[in-house]
């Protein structure tokens, strides 16, 4: 119940604070009030006010803090690298290229058991090399080139392992961190062979395994390029000399098919390293259009028509310099390819037998596989 004397206050509690509230009759003149209200917002600043000491302690933190943060106001924000903004970009455009059928089609490849994926790669040497036994069944040449269970293949099989001394070292010089840091491109062909070809099948090989999938590769690989291709070519070219009545010397035929034989495979080694179609408009209209996408869309708030154009300037550098690279690349993997192949080629022809050049190309592949390990560890289990 309300008091009614003149008097008389509502007392109550500020929910914090616990201090007391007055609230005077509203018939109180309002002077009276005015000067009472005063006189407690005085009373409230002086019990707020702290002491000298006490006021000097809390506006040094206030200074120190004030005087931390003028320096970091003013400070312009660092710009990033357009060039370092450039290469992400193209990187973006390359990985959204491709519906992801593919990369599905590794993974599920990767997941696969070991046993599978070698029986696999087995099964397709197998359908490789009876392809090739066919091939020169029809030319009347020997499948297996030469070699034999003799001690003939044996003594060729040792000269094959003296003549992969070259390749093993070659091999191991291209995948030397000094050679790659010399020749970048080498960074392209190494990815066709370890994320594109290879990284699927020895994600979960063993030793023994691996060991089987390189003879895997590299057998039927021997057997279709020299006896089966090098062969039938020359046989087709000795034919077609017998018929034309024209007397060619006889290393002629097989150095043409020799030739021939290389760059077919020089070719297969252009469509492994170079890149895709689609890959190549992405770039190309990435780069018609790299103006417009940089002065419109690409730049801050703050930015300049200079920065614009200096990002743009720096992507067409980027995406001109990742195409040359890539063309070098491409040109090397052939050329490196072609030259293998002769080098295996003149080798079978010098000995007669294709146990020379199948070790020199066992000991030349050993040398990408065990790379090309390092790169995809094997996993547990």
């Amino acid at each position: 119940m309300r008091p009614t004397c003149a008097h008389a206050a509502d007392v109550g509690f500020s929910g914090r604070t616990h201090a007391f509230t007055v609230h005077l009759p509203a018939w109180q003149p309002a002077g009276r009030r005015r000067g009472r209200r005063l006189h407690r917002a005085a009373a409230r600043a002086e019990a707020a006010e702290p002491s000298g000491e006490a006021a000097a302690g809390l506006r040094q933190p206030q200074a120190a803090a004030r005087a931390a943060a003028q320096p970091a106001l003013a400070q312009p924000q660092p710009q990033r690298d357009p060039y370092t903004l450039a290469g992400q970009r193209l990187r973006s455009l390359l990985n959204g290229v491709g519906d992801g059928e593919e990369e599905m089609l590794n993974n599920l490849l990767e997941e696969q058991p070991a046993s599978s994926k070698l029986a696999l790669c087995l099964l397709a040497g197998g359908l490789i090399s009876a392809g090739a036994a066919v091939v020169c069944w029809l030319c009347g040449l020997d499948p297996a080139g030469g070699a034999s269970l003799s001690a003939d293949s044996l003594r060729a099989a040792a000269v094959g392992g003296a003549a992969a001394a070259p390749l093993v070292a070659l091999k191991a010089l291209l995948w030397s961190e000094a050679a790659r840091r010399e020749m970048p491109f080498l960074e392209d062909i190494h990815k066709a062979q370890v994320v594109d070809a290879f990284k699927p099948m020895l994600s979960n090989l063993n030793g023994a395994q691996t060991a089987a999938l390189l003879a895997s590769e590299v057998v039927p690989g021997v057997l279709i390029l020299l006896p089966a291709t090098t062969g039938g070519i020359t046989k087709s070219l000795q034919m077609y000399c017998d018929m034309a009545g024209s007397q060619a010397p006889d290393f002629l035929p097989g150095i043409l098919a020799l030739l021939i034989t290389a760059s077919i495979a020089g070719v297969g080694k252009i469509a492994e390293t170079s890149v895709t179609l689609e890959e190549y408009e992405v770039v190309r209209n990435a780069l018609e259009n790299a103006d417009r996408y940089y002065r419109l869309t690409a730049m801050d708030r703050d930015s300049t028509p200079a920065d614009a154009q200096r990002a743009a300037d720096a992507f067409k550098n980027v995406a001109f310099t990742w195409i040359a690279r890539n063309q070098v690349a491409v040109r090397f993997a052939a050329g490196l390819g072609a030259l293998e192949v002769i080098y295996l080629g003149v080798l079978w022809q010098q000995t007669g037998d294709l146990a020379a050049p199948m070790v020199a190309a066992l000991g030349a592949a050993a040398v990408d596989f065990a790379h090309i390990r390092r790169h995809v560890p094997a996993k547990a289990g």
